[in-house]
């Protein structure tokens, strides 16, 4: 607005100055004179309006063109950011699922080799003797050195033993199904204990062919695998790096040590197919120009959704940090020391945008790429068509400006001639428009945009005119545009508030004293990261002995999750209190899961974690619905209930949810929370962690409800400092009647 004015005034400027004065003084002289040095003032006018168009117009271009491709770059990068981080975490969480699993299974079979002698003796078939063996079927191998050594009575009654860890192994190599993967319990001694998932029809040989059999009875030795050597090297449960399988497929594993009375015994693998992690990361790639890739601790490209290229996965690929791009391996340098951020690479020659986040529990970086071109697209479209506006706007203004010399040249020769005549009328006649455009002018300059120009003067001079009144009815126009943008961001923002004290409005009030009345203690804390988020909390009695206590987190902030919690807590509230009954609360779980899934239009899904406390026996019934468990304070010490078995909410209809029971002693607590606790992070992206959150939790054992929110809170907020809040918090801390002192 400041650069019309100015340009306004210095339009007026042009148009200033004694115009009749001096023609009534060339007049005098000669009248010929006098008309060629206004037509030569008028035109020097005209100029220097068109040089001020075309300067402005050019400002217009590069303002324009900077504006739009900033402000792409800037949304570009946070979306690029929030899908790395969303993918990361996405596939940490798969990958701690199969980490947990492993980890289950070596703790289970090192339970069993320490306690032989409790179990009976258990008899599998043996891969040497069958011709063929089904997916799923569980069966024991013998390295080609324990078979030609043979199986003394000792060894074979340790792997009758052993053999009962089938009845493990089985029920969880189940949840694997539909996926290629290999469960196996592989000892020092040279014997194995396998279950092979393969895809496809159920009973399908494990073997590709009769070839493969044989290769495999006559070679195989599990000992000699990466997976088996990088588990007993480190002694502790590792993914291993991209391996040749036996299959011929590339294949990756979990492995883990187990021990006997004298120490390691072997390892426990969760073996699976490269192929199905390369899927889930193809789905992730970006536009037309979008990469995907996962990067592992060694540099290496180990899963990608390209299969040529610097990027194309391999068993043998090259370490990107080593690469000749210096983008590049500065951000595979980055990717493997743990970072994430969004920079500029250069990959085969194209220009890139890079946003990657670490795998935290593999030690690997997810990466996606969109090509620059395609990002600017956009902004380079407005400048090109800015730019051709304003040359047709060029091209007019030429026009007009030759066509009025034109006019004025043919008009020469008889007004020159009546000039000497008329010479007074003619320089008033002349002026006086002149002196009204002026005028105007300075109005509109001085900033009274209603201000139109009544000339009629059959020239130039009523033309331009007519230019200056569109164009203050543009300008006009153009501010009022403001205004309104204006007032539809006040409203909006005003919106937003409302549904901050709605949402508000809708989590319980806290519980006086004489509610309590000794009892319990119940304290509750939330905080969207938004205006309004997707957390909810929420506590309620059945009866005066049935405490009924929920915490949940919608996958999604702002509105929407908002909307969607709302719905969540009012199915499971309402599925409760229409049975009353402790016993009946997984049925109500599932009852609340289908009608959510009959509404959920969205997409979205809940984690949710619901109990019901008997106040007078301090048994505790729970359903934990994929929600972060919650921990466990007692006897100076918090522990992690078991992770949740029960799928989340808003998926699938008709699934079957299991409820835990615990039974809280006087001087017990629980503490629930979201993930946004855990993970929120400092300014150095350090995140809080669960092992944080657990020591804070020790420290306050037996000292209620209160006070342990109450620490939580002081911890937390001290950790994040001044760091941005990137997820909603939500924790609820239920303290069981009051802790013996004795």
């Amino acid at each position: 607005m400041k650069g019309i004015k100015s340009w306004l005034r210095r339009i007026a400027a042009h148009s200033r100055g004694g115009i009749r004065r001096q023609v009534l003084f060339l007049v005098l002289v000669c009248g010929l004179s006098t008309f060629l040095a206004t037509l030569m003032l008028f035109g020097y006018s005209l100029y220097g309006l068109q040089e001020v168009l075309e300067m402005e117009g050019r400002d217009i271009e590069e303002v324009v063109a900077e504006s739009v491709s900033d402000s792409v770059g800037k949304h570009t990068r946070a979306w690029l950011r929030t899908t790395a981080e969303n993918e990361a975490a996405h596939m940490g969480r798969e990958l701690a699922v199969n980490s947990d699993d492993v980890e289950f299974l070596a703790g289970s079979m090192t339970m069993l080799m320490q306690s032989r002698d409790k179990y009976g003796m258990r008899q599998i078939v043996n891969a040497r003797d069958m011709e063929d063996i089904a997916a799923g079927t569980p069966y024991l191998h013998y390295s080609p050195q324990l078979a030609a050594e043979g199986v003394d009575g000792e060894l074979a009654a340790e792997i009758g033993q052993a053999a009962n860890f089938v009845d493990v192994l089985i029920p969880l190599s189940k949840t694997y199904w539909g996926y290629r993967s290999v469960f196996v319990v592989a000892s020092r001694k040279g014997y194995s204990i396998c279950v092979d998932n393969i895809p496809g029809e159920p009973g399908q040989s494990i073997y590709p062919s009769p070839e493969a059999r044989t290769a495999f009875l006559e070679r195989y030795d599990a000992r000699q695998r990466p997976w088996y050597q990088m588990a007993q090297a480190k002694g502790t449960c590792t993914y291993t790096d991209v391996f040749l399988a036996e299959e011929g497929y590339l294949g990756m594993g979990c492995a883990a040590p187990y021990y006997d009375e004298n120490g390691f015994a072997g390892v426990v693998g969760i073996n699976g197919s490269i192929e199905d992690w390369q899927h889930q990361v193809s789905q992730v790639s970006i536009g037309r120009t979008g990469i995907s890739f996962c990067l592992d601790g060694n540099g290496r490209v180990v899963l990608s959704s390209v299969g040529e290229g610097v990027l194309a996965p391999g068993l043998q690929g090259a370490d990107l940090r080593e690469n000749p791009e210096p983008t590049l391996a500065e951000a595979a340098r980055r990717m493997t020391a743990g970072e994430n951020d969004v920079v500029k690479v250069l990959v085969d020659g194209q220009e890139y945008y890079l946003a990657f986040a670490p795998l935290q529990n593999a030690g690997w970086s997810f990466g996606t790429l969109i090509g620059q071109d395609e990002v600017l697209a956009p902004a380079q479209e407005v400048a090109s068509l800015v730019q051709e506006e304003m040359k047709d706007f060029y091209e007019i203004l030429g026009q007009t400006f030759a066509g009025g010399a034109g006019k004025a040249l043919l008009l020469l020769l008889p007004l020159a001639l009546a000039a000497f005549f008329t010479s007074g009328v003619l320089a008033d006649r002349l002026v006086r428009p002149i002196r009204a455009l002026t005028k105007g002018v300075q109005e509109i300059a001085a900033g009274n945009l209603d201000k139109k120009l009544e000339i009629h003067t059959g020239n130039e001079v009523e033309e331009l005119a007519a230019c200056f009144n569109e164009m203050t009815e543009e300008l006009k126009e153009h501010v009022q545009r403001l205004s309104q943008a204006a007032a539809k961001e006040e409203r909006v923002r005003t919106e937003l508030e409302v549904a901050a004290r709605i949402q508000a409005g809708l989590l319980p009030a806290p519980l006086t004293p004489a509610v309590q009345a000794g009892k319990f203690s119940l304290s509750a804390f939330m905080q969207p990261a938004k205006e309004v988020g997707g957390d909810l909390y929420d506590f309620y009695f059945l009866d005066e002995d049935l405490l009924v206590v929920t915490v949940a987190d919608v996958s999604d902030k702002g509105v929407p999750a908002a909307l969607f919690m709302v719905m969540t807590k009012t199915l499971l509230k309402d599925q409760v209190l229409r049975r009353r009954n402790e016993k009946d609360l997984a049925q109500a779980v599932a009852e609340a899961n289908d009608a959510l899934v009959q509404s959920n239009t969205t997409f979205m899904f809940v984690t949710a974690f619901i109990g019901i406390l008997n106040l007078s026996t301090g048994k505790f019934i729970y359903v934990n619905a994929g929600h972060n468990p919650p921990l466990l304070c007692r006897r100076d010490r918090a522990e992690y209930l078991p992770k949740a078995q029960n799928p989340i909410l808003g998926v699938r209809g008709g699934m079957a949810f299991a409820a835990e029971t615990l039974v809280l002693q006087p001087g017990d607590s629980l503490f629930l929370y979201t993930d946004g606790v855990t993970e929120a992070r400092d300014e150095a992206k350090e995140f809080f962690g669960e092992q944080r959150l657990q020591e804070i939790l020790s420290a306050t054992a037996g000292q209620g409800a209160e006070k342990q929110m109450e620490t939580v809170l002081e911890k937390l907020f001290a950790f994040v400092g001044e760091a941005n809040q990137s997820d909603d918090i939500t924790m609820l801390a239920l303290a069981y009647g009051k802790k013996d002192e004795n």
